[in-house]
C-alpha cells in the first residue's frame, strides 16, 4: 500500500515538473509508528508516536529544514481500495496536496495501519525537507585489454532530489590481481580512467565507489576481470 501511495504521489508530481519524493528510512519506520499508534488508539491526530512531525524530528536530532504529515482513515477494504481512497481523500484537501506537490520536500515516510475491530485502515506519510542522504550511483564505460594494458572507465550520478541535492564529489579506486586483498590505486580522486602500462600475465579487476558532497558514499561496484596472456 505504501508503494501504491508512493507510485501515486510522484507521478503527479512528474506530471506537474516536480522531482519525485525518496523514501527515507528513518520515515518509513516513524511513519509506520504513527499509523499503529492511530489505528491501536482508534484517533487520526497528528500528535501521535513521537508527537507532532517538527517535534518527532527535533527529538530524534536528525537535520531538518521542513517537516509535514498527511494522516487519514478510512473502511474502504484494506489494500488497493483503501489506498486509493485515502490517495484521493489528500488530493481533493488544499492543504495535504500542497504537501504532496510541495517544491521543498525532498523525502518522504508511508505508513498503513489496520484496525480490525472497526475495519479501519489508518495511515501517516511522514514528510521531509532535509539535506542530502543518498548516494551516488557509480557505473562503468568501456573495460578492455590491448597489448597487455588495462583500460578501465567510469562514471557516477548524483540522484537529483526536489531540494538540497549535493551533487557528485571524488571516486575511491582499488584494484585486486589474481584474486588478491583490494589494494588502494586512488583515494577521493576525480579521474575517470585507468590505462595501465603493459602489465604481466594474469587477471586484474577493479572496484570503484562514489561519493558526493554530503559524505555519502556509495557500495563498492566491480568491474569485470580483465585477462593478460
Amino acid at each position: 500500500m505504501d508503494s501504491q501511495i508512493l507510485t501515486l504521489i510522484n507521478a503527479d508530481r512528474a506530471a506537474a515538473g516536480l522531482v519525485g519524493l525518496r523514501r527515507d528510512s528513518r520515515l518509513v519506520t516513524w511513519s509506520a509508528d504513527r499509523s499503529g499508534w492511530m489505528a491501536t488508539h482508534a484517533s487520526l491526530t497528528h500528535s501521535s508516536w513521537g508527537g507532532a512531525p517538527c517535534s518527532l524530528y527535533q527529538n530524534e536530532r536528525i537535520t531538518w529544514y521542513g517537516c509535514g504529515e498527511a494522516i487519514g482513515d478510512t473502511t474502504a477494504a484494506f489494500g488497493s481500495s483503501a489506498a486509493s481512497f485515502l490517495y484521493a481523500l489528500w488530493k481533493s484537501s488544499p492543504d495535504h496536496e500542497a504537501l504532496i506537490m510541495s517544491a521543498s520536500y525532498n523525502y518522504i515516510g508511508i505508513g498503513v495501519s489496520y484496525r480490525v475491530s472497526t475495519h479501519t485502515t489508518y495511515a501517516s506519510i511522514l514528510f521531509l525537507e532535509g539535506p542530502d542522504r543518498t548516494a551516488p550511483v557509480p557505473r562503468y564505460g568501456s573495460q578492455y585489454v590491448s597489448a597487455g594494458r588495462l583500460h578501465w572507465t567510469w562514471s557516477a550520478a548524483d540522484p537529483i532530489l526536489q531540494s538540497h541535492t549535493s551533487g557528485f564529489k571524488n571516486y575511491d579506486v582499488e584494484i585486486s590481481v589474481n584474486g588478491a586483498a583490494w589494494r588502494k590505486m586512488r583515494s577521493a580522486s576525480t579521474a575517470v580512467v585507468i590505462a595501465t602500462p603493459p602489465e604481466r600475465r594474469g587477471t586484474y579487476k577493479v572496484r570503484i565507489r562514489a561519493r558526493d558532497h554530503a559524505g555519502n558514499v556509495s557500495a563498492w561496484l566491480n568491474s569485470v576481470t580483465l585477462v593478460v596472456r
